[in-house]
């Protein structure tokens, strides 16, 4: 009996096996390696070997060992990091067909995250919501909020010059982190003025109180999402079905984690759109017109069989909008005066400037860009040298590709390091330093440096 059993046993594995070999060879038939990467462990692969405080840095050094482009594994996982403008450009952009994917991860699922269509996959659904999001939020859309942005600008003067310690507390928290190399940020000042300037755009409040709420929510979530999904941090990410492991069961604290954040999703996505409605009813509209506002009333009546999904649009694009600002914006934004403060050469070069062209009689409005190219390149430089999103939004292969006589499996996922990038020495002289004569040429931006808007929004057609 045993003998049989053994025999049919070992039949079994050879026949998986040679079904294993068949498949691989099919779907890689010039028998082409994965790109380099570090040497993993049976089964778990590089499971101990990925990066975790600034993983943007660790995978730098990676890439200084085997090349621009590095392929690591995890159970159920194949990461390739793109470590180079030059990568990224031919993937994510010549090739955006196959690598507009969003990778599946159960921490979107956790975190009660699929309303954000950043994190949909491509396809009609994520088609809807970025064709609307784009209706609020394109070049010429962003100008009608720009009085909006001129007011909280004004708030923001009023509130440093009444209470000027307290931006210079945060500076000095904000030095300590840069010395030993955090990148969080103590940003009051900034995030009263962009927080407002944010919630005004998306919902028309126009309560500090609460937004500081919603505000603090949004980034709060922004931030936890990018931590949690950093490879190697939660190994549910690479074992979906622990999810599903009850929450009092030894190892799954991560449940009460996700379920907290959860919570906070539910917080930044209905509530304000919820009073953004109710206002609406009752006739109570802001001083400007909000994203909100539009959106709410052009839905169709109840009865329209296509209400809800409408209505599900709307409420998701106007969160993305707020969440997504809540902590890049706001940390963008705590790094340039951390730079004013420090380098009072620049800031005395941005003044002359700004009193050259502008005077004393008025603030700058955006409208001024173009003759401010020094103040412009300032902002460009700060985009560059605080890389806001470092490794970007992960991509996938949608299906098995062949580059550069490398093997790249379908859904693998894309990690673009976009720190390393804007801090490339072959493309940006003294990299970690701040200069932003860099980006001017003949006292105009010289269009022929590289975009730091990859550096926040990232290669690819999403």
């Amino acid at each position: 009996m045993w003998d049989s059993f053994i025999a049919l046993s070992l039949g079994l594995g050879f026949i998986w096996f040679a079904r294993t070999i068949v498949i691989r060879r099919k779907r890689n038939p010039r028998g082409l390696p994965l790109p380099p990467g570090p040497k993993g462990l049976p089964l778990l692969g590089n499971v101990f070997q990925f990066p975790q405080a600034n993983p943007w840095e660790g995978y730098h050094k990676l890439c200084e060992e085997y090349g621009d482009m590095v392929f690591l594994t995890a159970p159920g996982l194949g990461i390739l990091v793109l470590g180079s403008h030059r990568r990224a450009v031919d993937l994510l952009d010549k090739r955006s067909a196959n690598y507009s994917e969003r990778p599946t991860s159960p921490i979107v699922d956790l975190m009660d995250l699929n309303w954000s269509f950043g994190l949909m996959p491509y396809g009609s659904k994520w088609r809807e919501h970025n064709r609307t999001f784009h209706k609020y939020f394109s070049n010429s859309a962003v100008q009608q909020y720009y009085p909006i942005m001129y007011e909280e600008t004004k708030a923001f003067l009023c509130k440093v010059n009444s209470q000027p310690n307290d931006i210079f507390e945060d500076m000095k928290l904000y030095v300590t982190y840069i010395h030993i190399g955090w990148r969080a940020l103590s940003d009051y000042h900034a995030r009263r003025l962009f927080g407002a300037a944010l919630m005004r755009v998306a919902y028309g409040i126009d309560d500090n109180r609460k937004n500081k709420v919603l505000v603090d929510n949004g980034a709060t979530l922004a931030s936890r999402f990018s931590d949690a999904v950093i490879p190697g941090r939660f190994l549910v990410s690479s074992i979906p079905a622990l999810r599903h492991v009850p929450s009092w069961f030894p190892g799954a604290g991560f449940k009460k984690t996700f379920e907290e954040l959860a919570h906070i999703s539910y917080k930044a996505l209905y509530p304000p759109f919820e009073e953004a409605k109710s206002n609406f009813a009752e006739g109570a509209s802001g001083k400007y017109p909000s994203i909100a506002a539009d959106l709410i009333d052009s839905l169709p009546e109840k009865s329209d069989a296509n209400y809800v999904t409408l209505e599900t649009i709307a409420r998701s694009v106007c969160a993305v909008g707020y969440v997504s600002g809540a902590e890049t914006t706001v940390s963008s934004a705590t790094a340039l005066l951390y730079v004013l403060a420090s380098y009072p050469e620049i800031y005395a070069k941005a003044q002359a400037e700004i009193d050259a062209v502008i005077g004393s009689g008025r603030l700058p409005l955006v409208t001024d860009r173009e003759g401010l190219p020094y103040v412009h390149a300032i902002v460009k430089e700060v985009g560059r040298w605080y890389t806001v999103v470092p490794l970007g939004v992960a991509h996938a292969a949608k299906e098995d590709d062949e580059y550069d006589d490398y093997f790249i499996p379908k859904r693998t996922i894309i990690l673009q390091n976009n720190w390393a990038m804007m801090h490339d020495p072959d493309v940006f002289d003294k990299p970690f330093e701040f200069v932003p004569e860099r980006y001017i040429k003949d006292g105009k931006i010289d269009p022929s440096v590289p975009d730091t808007d990859h550096a926040a929004f990232g290669h690819g057609r999403r």
